[in-house]
Order: structure tokens, then C-alpha cells, then sequence
């Protein structure tokens, strides 16, 4: 296991962090964000991003703390010290099962979301099993390798997966009424901030960078790839919310269930050469679901591997076995309706398992890492 340490690249990591937090979120974006605040709904995925800065700066943190380890190995250094290991994996226990639940889970949201966009968009007499079932052999497929070899797709795929972030706004400027962003007013800071909460579940995705970082090449510039990855990102989220608001105007965009996807379609005869545009965005955004729902779900096959302490061949059982709940998970929604309301309270999840944990073992290793400097301090002084 230990060779495959160090095969990570800077542009590799900004290219899986970016790819993992811009899912099929996006497509329902402009409809959630501009539900409580309306013609300032693109103040949402601000709002969002800010909230992901605070984790992001403690795993970036704990990353530098313990270069070349992942959390599973650097977690229980952090509760039970150098000398309690054993004591420190045992209080790790819950917080590893609640991490690698989270993400089974998410993953399995991703991909339901993609399977409903596609048969209600696209192929409607398609069975969402199809759909599914396809999505899952390829994910399988990337799971019977080491992590280098997700590390390059995500490197081949992300440039594929621009195209469509960068055309949706570009889209949207030949049939945009600017008044639609009028005024500029809030009526409840509230409102914001519960809006800005509830869109931060589109930034999950770079707490696997507490896997990921464990393999990156040493002197790999973590700092830029966080906060570039970040930035991106809300970067993107603000632009297609603001797109959609500027189109079809916040009234309207209640009415839809994939307000983004309506938005490629408002550039039928505005002089591309496709007939239907949407279908030939959804063959693009394939790229995005896939490297989403496949760190997601490699990521959780990888680290039960690392808690075990097991090599490629316990990884692919594993991949294998655990397909199974997991295609059971993703048929639990029975509707569209249940589909949203399931990705609400895991989004309230997601707060406990990508924010508080993280921003608790920085805090524990901060004054952790104090007290050891005191101690050094003291001693040095005696002698």
C-alpha cells in the first residue's frame, strides 16, 4: 500500500476536488437558491462556500500537521496520541462509521439525481434500473484499481466537464432580461443564512480531500489547490444561479424541477447546430456525475480498506459486496418528491460528518501541538 503513497499531483487534486463538489446539484440549483431569496438567490452558493471555507482550512491544516497520511491514520494519533494508538482507533471508531455513511449515502443521492434527470429529460421510456445499473459497472470498474488511476481520471475527464459549467451562463446571455435581478434588496438576513445552509450540501465533496491529500506527491501546494478548488467552484454555482434568475425570473423558476437543464434548452434556435442541446449536455455531464459519485464511492471503499489495514484484493470485494445495499439505497426514494426531501436531511448529516469532525481534530491537534511545545519549552529551560 505504502507505494502507491506520493502519486498525486497538484493539478490531480484540484481536478478531483472540483469534480467531486460540482455534482447534479447544479441542476436544481437555480430553483432552491432563489426559493427564500428570490431575485438574490445567487447570494446562496456565496453564502455556502463561505460556510465549506471553515472545514476546508482545518483539513488543509491537519494535512500539513500529517503529511503523507490520511485521516483514518492520522485521526487516531490525534485522540489517543503516539502512545495510545489502540485507545485512539477505538474513539475513532464512530467517527470513521459515521464518515464512510455519509458518503455511501451521498453517493447514492448523486446518483438517483442523475437517474431522474435522465428520465424525465432525455430517455423516458429508459427504466431508472438501466440507467443505474450502467452507472454502477463503471464506478465498479474504477474501484478494481489503486488510487492513481482515479487520480488520472478525474485529470482526463475534468476538462470535459467545463465545457457544460462554462456554457451555461454563456447560453443564457442571448435571452437575459437584467431586470429580473431587481432590485437589490433582502428582506430577512435569516433567510439568507438559512438559504446559504442549505446550499452548502453543494459543496460537499472536499472532505475527501482528507483521503487524497494522504497522496500527494511531496511538496504538492495543497493550499492552492484548496482554495482554487473553492473558489471555482462558488464561482460557478453564483454564475448558474444568477443565469437562471436573469432567464426565466425567480417566479417562474419555482415551476421547474431542472431549472439548469431548461436553461440549455432556451438555446434552441439561437443558432447552435444541435436540435436538442440538452441531450448532448447530459452526454457531457455524464463525466461530472461519474467522477462525483465515483470519489465518492471509491473513497468509502478505500478507507474501510485503510481502517482494516488491507490491500487491492480486500478493496474490490468490498466493492463488489457493498453494491448491492447500495443500489438499494438508491431505489429508496420512491418519487422526485422524496428524492429532495431525502437530500434535505442529508445535507443536516453532512454538517456533522464534513464540518464539525474535521473542524474538532484540527482544534484537538492545535492544542494537542501546543502542549507538546510547552513541554519541549520546559525541559529545554531545566536543562
Amino acid at each position: 500500500m505504502e507505494n502507491h503513497r506520493g502519486v498525486v499531483s497538484t493539478w490531480q487534486l484540484t481536478s478531483i476536488l472540483i469534480s467531486s463538489m460540482i455534482g447534479v446539484g447544479i441542476l436544481s440549483l437555480p430553483r432552491s437558491v432563489s426559493e427564500r431569496l428570490h431575485e438574490m438567490g445567487w447570494l446562496g452558493p456565496l453564502i455556502g462556500g463561505l460556510i465549506a471555507i471553515l472545514p476546508l482550512s482545518a483539513i488543509v491544516y491537519l494535512s500539513r500537521e500529517f503529511p503523507g497520511r490520511t485521516f483514518v491514520e492520522y485521526s487516531p494519533l490525534i485522540f489517543g496520541g503516539e502512545r495510545h494508538q489502540k485507545v485512539g482507533r477505538i474513539l475513532c471508531f464512530p467517527w470513521f462509521l459515521l464518515f464512510f455513511s455519509f458518503q455511501f449515502l451521498n453517493a447514492g443521492m448523486v446518483a438517483r439525481g442523475f437517474g431522474e434527470v435522465v428520465v424525465t429529460a432525455v430517455l423516458l421510456e429508459t427504466p431508472l434500473e438501466a440507467i443505474l445499473i450502467s452507472l454502477f459497472l463503471i464506478v465498479l470498474f474504477l474501484c478494481m484499481h489503486e488510487i492513481d488511476v482515479v487520480a488520472r481520471v478525474n485529470e482526463l475527464l475534468f476538462p470535459i466537464m467545463l465545457i457544460p459549467v462554462f456554457l451555461i451562463p454563456y447560453v443564457s446571455l442571448s435571452n437575459a432580461d437584467w431586470n429580473n435581478l431587481l432590485p437589490l434588496h433582502l428582506d430577512s438576513w435569516s433567510e439568507v443564512v438559512k438559504t446559504g445552509l442549505n446550499t452548502f450540501s453543494l459543496f460537499t465533496g472536499y472532505e475527501l480531500l482528507m483521503i487524497f491529500f494522504g497522496f500527494a506527491i511531496p511538496g504538492t501546494k495543497i493550499g492552492l489547490v484548496t482554495w482554487f478548488g473553492i473558489g471555482f467552484t462558488i464561482i460557478s454555482y453564483a454564475l448558474t444561479a444568477a443565469a437562471g434568475i436573469v432567464v426565466f425570473g425567480y417566479e417562474e423558476l419555482q415551476n421547474m424541477i431542472w431549472p439548469t437543464l431548461e436553461l440549455v434548452k432556451t438555446a434552441q434556435g439561437t443558432g447552435w447546430f444541435l436540435e436538442r442541446l440538452e441531450s448532448a449536455f447530459l452526454a457531457i455531464w455524464v463525466a461530472s456525475v461519474f467522477t462525483t459519485l465515483g470519489n465518492m464511492y471509491y473513497t468509502t471503499i478505500y478507507g474501510i480498506r485503510l481502517v482494516f489495514g488491507k490491500g487491492i484484493r480486500f478493496q474490490r470485494m468490498m466493492a463488489i459486496i457493498l453494491i448491492f445495499p447500495f443500489y438499494y439505497i438508491t431505489l429508496l426514494p420512491q418519487n422526485i418528491v422524496e428524492y429532495f426531501a431525502y437530500t434535505k436531511h442529508l445535507t443536516y448529516f453532512g454538517y456533522l460528518t464534513t464540518v464539525f469532525m474535521p473542524v474538532l481534530l484540527a482544534i484537538i491537534q492545535w492544542f494537542r501541538k501546543q502542549k507538546t511545545d510547552e513541554s519541549y519549552d520546559s525541559k529545554k529551560g531545566v536543562t
